[in-house]
């Protein structure tokens, strides 16, 4: 019994440490990216800008947080307008 009792606080460390080493990488590879983007507020039916719209998008890589961004952009526009000319204003970690 007295083995067994030793061994415990052993097992108990090492599984902590083990815990503790696979909880912290996918915590910080899950932060992902938020980007930014201005897109001109393009009229369809005469090709005519009017104003410009900024668009929020996140996402696990740059490339995808862009276009999630571009997309949230062109949610937005009202009929008959789309996002155009979209600018990269802004992207971050987290």
């Amino acid at each position: 019994m007295r083995k067994l009792i030793a061994i415990s606080p052993l097992v108990t460390a090492a599984i902590a440490a083990t815990l503790s080493v696979g909880v912290a990488a996918p915590a910080q590879a899950a932060n992902g990216w938020n980007a930014t983007v201005q897109c001109t507020k393009w009229r369809i039916s005469d090709s005519s800008g009017h104003g410009y719209f900024n668009g929020h998008g996140w996402a696990k890589t740059q490339d995808l947080a862009w276009k999630a961004a571009i997309k949230d952009a062109n949610d937005q526009m009202p009929a008959g307008y789309r996002a155009k000319h979209c600018t990269k204003k802004k992207i971050v970690r987290g």
